[in-house]
């Protein structure tokens, strides 16, 4: 008589481990998630910078000498813009941009109407952050 080797059913290693499967599948779902809401939240603020405001802000700040010296050359921006820019028959932007020099840091603050095809600003103001902490209006005269 031969006797074969008798093969013992061995488990498949999902099977065996199956709570460390559970928790990676959540872990997985979990980093998915906020990547995905980092990266929707991420391109609605980076689309403030294709905006009339958003560049009319920016060159208002390179154009102004007390920011430029406060801040250091070159300006530059620190983080993604923060607020909404909304472009329609009666539209209105508020946001704030981050802002880098050699220097320091600081921000620039915009608030806006669109209205008759053009954009009016009320505010646009910067700020260093100092020491000492500075405030500058950058409206131009005829913008109110």
């Amino acid at each position: 008589m031969n006797a074969e080797p008798r093969t013992e059913y061995r488990k498949p290693w999902v099977q065996r481990h199956w709570l460390l499967m559970l928790v990676i599948s959540f872990l997985a779902m979990m980093v998915l998630s906020l990547a995905i809401g980092f990266g929707a939240v991420y391109v609605m603020m980076s689309s403030i910078k294709k905006t009339e405001p958003y560049r009319e802000a920016m060159a208002r700040v390179h154009a102004d000498e007390r920011m430029t010296r406060a801040l250091g050359e070159p300006v530059g921006v620190r983080w993604e813009p923060m607020g909404a820019v909304e472009q329609t028959e009666q539209g209105q932007a508020m946001f704030v941009v981050f802002l880098q020099g050699a220097r320091g840091t600081g921000s620039v603050n915009v608030e806006a109407i669109y209205a008759e095809g053009r954009w009016r600003y009320r505010r646009v103001e910067g700020q260093v952050d100092g020491p000492p902490r500075e405030r500058f209006d950058l409206n131009a005269d005829g913008d109110r």
